[in-house]
């Protein structure tokens, strides 16, 4: 593969998805990639479809790599997209490994070249990297890289082109989660951000979702989430409901720790400096033990 002219031709193109809003009901969605139906050059090259992944989200990582390629093959055509994958090309294998999967599929997947090739790297690692354990993404045809290939791992650092517009981005954030003894502990993370998509929003759904590292636990209590989150400058505003004020100022809860992963967390995002915790969208002097009536600064 010519991957210098392609990726020439790739940086100069608008990538637009359309995927859907994150679910809402507490299950999680994947998004599936497939190429755009009738691209034209500074056009759509991907676009993408929401699918409810809450039944497969608790199968081993390759599993779930394996699933997402069944439904990206869409061989019984019930989702309206052509795929980016031979009709006739099998998952031979997939495997997972210290962020790595390795799928590697049959001969046909072989006869794809240049623009097609690249757009089928791309939609599969679009859509593996974000199964959790997945981080970067190698492709091989009958155990093989393909010949004249000079990369065959792809992250999503290396597919999230951006116009001038930025539709699209990973975002690099630390998120913290408190340890068995209540100590916060860091978690790397790179978020996919969809175009209007609120960025705190965002890392506060992944941190209700739950740390992926073992012997770390939720930051926040079951049940509780935030009403609302919005930038005021460089500070975050961060708005709890009444009642689940009310439920964090229990004294089984370590406010402490909770607030400073809140804070921590948030202020890992570019452009924030600190967090105001307000409640019902107003200023609260205490939560529990912890001073909130000021913005707070991470220790």
């Amino acid at each position: 593969m010519r991957v210098k002219r392609i990726l020439t031709v790739l940086f100069v193109m608008a990538l637009l998805l359309t995927g859907c809003a994150p679910d809402k009901s507490g299950g999680h969605s994947l998004h599936l990639f497939y190429p755009a139906a009738n691209y034209e050059a500074g056009g759509d090259v991907l676009c993408s479809q929401t699918v409810d992944w809450s039944k497969q989200e608790s199968a081993d990582t390759a599993d779930q790599v394996k699933m997402m390629v069944q439904l990206l093959q869409n061989r019984d055509g019930r989702m309206n997209f052509t795929s980016p994958i031979p009709s006739d090309a099998e998952l031979l294998e997939c495997s997972v490994s210290g962020g790595v999967a390795v799928l590697d599929f049959s001969a046909a997947y072989g006869r794809l070249s240049d623009f097609s090739l690249t757009v089928a790297d791309y939609c599969i690692t679009l859509s593996a990297c974000q199964i959790p354990g997945v981080k970067w993404l190698q492709v091989l045809v009958e155990g093989k890289p393909l010949s004249g290939r000079t990369n065959s791992y792809f992250s999503t650092e290396d597919v999230l082109l951006t116009s001038s517009e930025d539709v699209v981005k990973v975002v690099p954030v630390t998120l913290y989660f408190p340890d068995q003894a209540g100590t916060l502990q860091p978690e790397k993370r790179e978020l996919l951000i969809y175009e209007g998509e609120n960025r705190c929003q965002r890392l506060l759904q992944a941190l209700e979702e739950g740390p992926q590292t073992e012997g770390l636990e939720k930051l926040l209590p079951e049940g509780i989430s935030a009403a609302g989150v919005w930038m005021d400058g460089d500070i975050c505003c961060l708005n709890f409901s009444f009642a689940d004020y009310k439920a964090l100022c229990d004294v089984s809860v370590r406010q402490d720790s909770l607030v400073q992963g809140l804070v921590k967390s948030l202020c890992s995002i570019d452009g924030v400096e600190g967090v105001q915790i307000m409640v019902g969208g107003a200023y609260r002097a205490k939560l529990g033990v912890v001073d909130i009536e000021n913005p707070i600064k991470p220790q």
